[in-house]
């Protein structure tokens, strides 16, 4: 499994896509800040808590597999 911030960001569009969920809407839900999903989302981050990646999953209903895929 490639572990790098692009495939990360590639499934977190893609179950956001499915889901039908905005980044405004999930910075709402889930109090973590645009900015982090926005550059979660572009493949830019380098580093993402783990209690960060909890809540998204969480909120997502999903593992944090689904978004390394």
């Amino acid at each position: 499994m490639n572990l790098n911030g692009e495939s990360f960001g590639k499934g977190l569009r893609i179950k956001m896509a499915e889901l039908d969920i905005s980044t405004t809407k999930l910075s709402k839900i889930t109090s973590v800040s645009r900015n982090t999903i926005t550059n979660a989302k572009s493949g830019r981050t380098k580093m993402l808590q783990f209690e960060t990646l909890n809540t998204l999953c969480k909120s997502l209903e999903c593992t944090p597999n689904d978004l390394f895929k």
